[in-house]
């Protein structure tokens, strides 16, 4: 008498195991309030390597409602869990919330700068990129000038070096009112002072504008890869994260996966090396409506 046995337990537990492991973004490996009050949702909230450790640290640009009438820089550090603020300091800029702020390592000096990418309302007509720069504080403008791009605020605007010069480039994602019907990707270079366009293309992805645009390092191909954070009327009622590769020109989607947090519109939604294991990770810096009554940092795995 022969026993029948049934693998197929066994082949969907292995399934089910597997599939635990290999989900991206499914595991939170971080949640905490910070020392931030909430609501606080009057300018821009980013993780940054501000000291340069893991994890990052938390950044708060403050372009509006100011105690000093400046735009602020506020920071939070990585190693206290977001408990401790290593810098609170006016900038040389007067509030203004016409573009896109950001803090990055402009002059290569190791010491983040504070950018401001204005697209609107600007004196020349065109986009403007204006550096003021953190061995200063934030004083010194290092940087004032127009660039090839017109004032024009139907995407998402970038400083990252793109082509792998050393120099940071004007990216402009522009996800909407595009002439191809499609998400398009355009780079001004650093080189050439953000005078000359390097790459204008189309790419996978109809025209969208219902999350965040960036271009990331994902596949660490030599290549930019365009992500694309979906937070909100996305298909698996789950925030979503799909990324084009760099190496296809965007043609070629590379993931598209649902993820551990459900829709949420209630801060900002990042890509960043949290951990420092080589894989970006899903962050939500939660500003408003949170249940500690501060602004909370919730981190998701991209290697679980």
């Amino acid at each position: 008498m022969h026993t029948k046995i049934s693998f197929f337990p066994l082949l969907q537990a292995f399934w089910l195991s597997y599939t635990a492991v290999a989900a991206p973004y499914e595991t939170r490996i971080f949640e905490a309030g910070t020392t931030f009050v909430a609501p606080e949702v009057h300018g821009t909230w980013a993780l940054a390597p501000f000291v340069r450790t893991s994890p990052p640290d938390l950044t708060y640009i403050k372009t509006s409602n100011t105690g000093t009438g400046t735009v602020e820089v506020h920071v939070a550090s990585g190693s206290s869990k977001y408990k401790t603020r290593i810098q609170e300091t006016g900038s040389t800029f007067l509030e203004e919330e016409n573009g896109t702020w950001q803090l990055v390592d402009f002059d290569g000096d190791g010491k983040l700068d504070l950018i401001y990418i204005k697209t609107s309302n600007t004196g020349t007509g065109y986009v403007e990129v204006h550096v003021a720069s953190g061995s200063s504080t934030y004083q010194t403008r290092i940087l004032e000038t127009a660039t090839t791009f017109v004032e024009e605020n139907n995407g998402q605007w970038q400083l990252i070096d793109f082509n792998g010069d050393g120099k940071l480039d004007l990216v402009y994602i522009k996800n909407q009112n595009t002439g191809t019907g499609y998400v398009e990707v355009h780079v001004a270079s650093g080189a050439s002072n953000f005078q000359t366009r390097i790459q204008e293309v189309p790419t996978t992805f109809v025209e969208e504008n219902n999350g965040v645009w960036r271009l990331v390092n994902y596949q660490h191909s030599g290549h930019l890869d365009l992500a694309y954070i979906k937070d909100q009327n996305a298909g698996s009622g789950k925030v979503e994260v799909h990324i084009a590769s760099g190496a296809s020109t965007y043609k070629t989607r590379v993931q598209e996966v649902p993820t551990t947090f459900g829709e949420e519109t209630d801060g900002a939604w990042q890509l960043i090396d949290w951990n420092a294991d080589g894989v970006l990770d899903l962050v939500f810096i939660k500003t408003s409506n949170t249940g500690t009554g501060d602004v909370e940092v919730h981190v998701a795995s991209g290697a679980s």
